[in-house]
């Protein structure tokens, strides 16, 4: 019987992974679908297989993500946008520092696709003849948001470390095996910054080409319906957001009790009328959500039915006896480039994770590290449409040859693995 879930689990997730490439349902219908699966057959119980709604790191993210949009609300953002409005007349290195920055300090806040269609409304402005035309410039934008999206523990990016446990906690027994809010800031600093040099002395290898500017227009007018907020709303949700970091600063002395500040931050967001309800729910019951409460079902099976420790026996054998820290690393980061190219990175993430610490585990590494490191480089997912939203949304305006592109993506990509490895050695050695 044991044998029979350990193939059970294996095809579910060989299952998972088709469906998520043939994308014919979403990734958190996917991840359920995979759940009811696994309680029909008997591999879980039915509270263990959707215990994962009311875990603590799904509710966190589904509260932080309400969190992050409250923050776009403020008046930071419309500061930003009115920051942006200044760089005309500008050119040459000065403007591309200015929207370099522009573009970090909006997506700390706010998604892909917004930041884009915010920056665009300036880049088409941009002279088509000029060296520094619309088309190069829209697409150096696209290469600050692979590299900068959610570095920092603010909006998302306070949620996307939860998110990482949620895909593989239920196959370690160690909570210190875990990442905390700070751990991915740390490994992407190096890469990101690294990226963001390479890209002010390489955008001249990028091709020239005339925007669409109507592939983007149901983005601008979606962006026109801006609500702004009270200074005292804008107090809760800076007050709400500070408590939240300074909780997981004490998350060792708190205990479960920092992951209620997030809730209690929430209420608060809706009693004060921050945020309609409505708006709030369905946040907190999105697509997103789903995935990861089925993910962490997933990684219970996989530890549960000794797939995980087969699977990670399975990929140790092929990178060989007692591989090098810097071998598994470079493996799971080649591949998570490479897979971003036929799958999104939201995809990437949840089916590369569990296997890394499948990996990491059965070879006596720490998790932390190889997760980290398949978890920060699907956001470098600029090499394909497919890869991120933001991709998607670029190719369809600037019409994007990815032939023409590879001058500049291959050296990108290639300095962002070899840092990233750089940087997760650095701060989380593979064996300890």
């Amino acid at each position: 019987m044991e044998n029979m879930n350990l193939y059970i689990v294996v095809g579910v997730l060989i299952f998972m992974i088709i469906m998520f490439l043939l994308q014919k349902a979403t990734y958190g219908v996917t991840a359920m679908t995979s759940v009811a699966i696994l309680v029909l057959t008997g591999v879980l119980d039915f509270t263990t297989a959707f215990s994962g709604i009311i875990n603590k790191n799904t509710i966190l993210v589904a509260t932080v993500m309400v969190v992050g949009n409250a923050i776009g609300k403020t008046s930071v953002t419309r500061k930003i946008k009115a920051g942006i409005n200044h760089l005309k007349g500008k050119s040459g290195l000065i403007l591309m520092l200015a929207m370099f920055g522009f573009t970090i300090l909006l997506c700390q806040v706010m998604g892909q696709v917004a930041v884009l269609t915010i920056m665009f409304v300036f880049v088409q402005t941009l002279d088509d003849d000029g060296e520094v035309c619309s088309s190069r410039m829209l697409y150096l934008i696209v290469a600050m948001l692979c590299a900068w999206t959610g570095r920092f523990p603010v909006g998302m990016g306070a949620a996307l470390p939860m998110q990482a446990n949620a895909y593989y906690e239920g196959m370690v027994t160690d909570p210190a095996q875990t990442l905390g809010m700070f751990d991915m800031t740390k490994v992407a600093i190096i890469p990101a910054l690294a990226l963001t040099v390479y890209s002010l002395f390489a955008w001249r290898l990028l091709p020239k080409t005339t925007l669409d500017s109507s592939a983007v227009k149901t983005n601008q007018s979606a962006q026109k319906e801006e609500t702004s907020i009270s200074g005292f709303q804008e107090f809760i949700v800076f007050a709400v957001f500070f408590a939240v970091v300074i909780g997981f600063l004490f998350s060792d002395l708190l205990g479960n009790q920092a992951y209620m500040i997030s809730v209690v931050g929430v209420l608060l967001i809706i009693y004060t009328k921050t945020m309609k309800r409505e708006e709030v729910v369905e946040i907190m019951t999105s697509d997103m959500v789903w995935m990861i409460a089925g993910m962490l079902a997933m990684s219970s099976a996989l530890s549960s039915s000794g797939a995980g420790e087969a699977i990670g026996n399975f990929v140790l054998n092929i990178l060989g006896e007692n591989p090098s820290g810097l071998k598994v690393l470079t493996v799971f980061g080649i591949t998570t480039v490479v897979m971003t190219t036929f799958l999104s990175n939201t995809g990437s993430m949840a089916v590369l994770t569990p296997i890394a610490a499948s990996t990491a585990l059965a070879g006596g590494m720490d998790p932390r590290a190889v997760v980290l490191v398949v978890n920060v480089a699907s956001w470098f997912a600029l090499a394909f449409p497919t890869g991120c939203a933001a991709g998607t949304m670029v190719y369809a305006i600037g019409k994007y040859d990815p032939i023409k592109l590879l001058k500049f993506n291959i050296p990108y990509l290639i300095i962002a693995v070899a840092t990233l490895i750089f940087s997760t050695n650095l701060f989380f050695p593979v064996y300890g």
